[in-house]
């Protein structure tokens, strides 16, 4: 092993450069900063915006939804098993869990 590797007795990883802005360095003594009440209402109005959409319906394509009925009453509307159940299997990732 040569002199410079960076791979410790243990095997763990050693710094080769210091830490910059050690404990007594003026980075290190700066502030961190001060959350005030203002910090929480970004999350109230995500937490309104929230309720209010989940009280509303779930948009529809009324387009898509005429041409299915369409298709669905002239009998032009196929089910292709094997692509029902492959989407299934992907959506709920093929039984990995």
């Amino acid at each position: 092993m040569s002199g410079d590797s960076k791979i410790g007795p243990i095997g763990g990883i050693v710094r080769a450069n210091p830490l910059r802005g050690a404990a007594g360095s003026p980075a290190a003594r700066a502030a961190a900063p001060v959350h005030t009440a203002q910090d929480s209402v970004p999350a109230a109005r995500l937490t309104r915006l929230t309720g209010s959409l989940a009280s509303e319906p779930p948009p529809i394509d009324v387009a898509r939804v005429a041409s299915l009925r369409s298709a669905i009453a002239s009998g032009n509307y196929s089910v292709h098993p094997a692509i029902i159940a492959s989407a299934m299997l992907d959506f709920h990732g093929r039984g990995a869990e």
